[in-house]
């Protein structure tokens, strides 16, 4: 659960690969909106881990998901772009989300049973 924490200061920290474009290190796109979706399950990642909450790490992975997918659709369909991202931002979303899904999903018995 300690690699969720490592996931969402990860994703805390990506949000400053959306600085002002021009600058070199201007990755990502993010508007008022995606830094907010995007910092607020970062934080919920890093609660979740550090408290073993798995709920939470899934609740964080999957928020992400769907971040991603909206992200998409809003970018497929065209008009407004709410979360002020692009198809890096998507990727960014998507990676985050299906590992934070992972190491929130419930854990399965490996064991045969008799």
């Amino acid at each position: 659960m300690k690699l969720a924490v490592g996931f969402g200061v990860g994703l805390a920290l990506a949000t400053l690969l959306a600085i002002p474009q021009g600058l070199p290190w201007h990755m990502i796109g993010l508007g008022v909106p995606g830094y907010l979706v995007v910092l607020a399950l970062a934080a919920a990642a890093v609660t979740g881990g550090w408290h073993e909450r798995r709920s939470l790490v899934l609740i964080a992975g999957v928020g992400l998901l769907v971040a991603a997918l909206f992200q998409l659709f809003e970018l497929v369909i065209g008009g407004q772009n709410t979360l002020g991202g692009d198809l890096s931002t998507v990727s960014l979303l998507l990676g985050v989300g299906i590992g934070l899904t992972a190491i929130g999903a419930p854990r399965t018995s490996t064991e045969p049973q008799s």
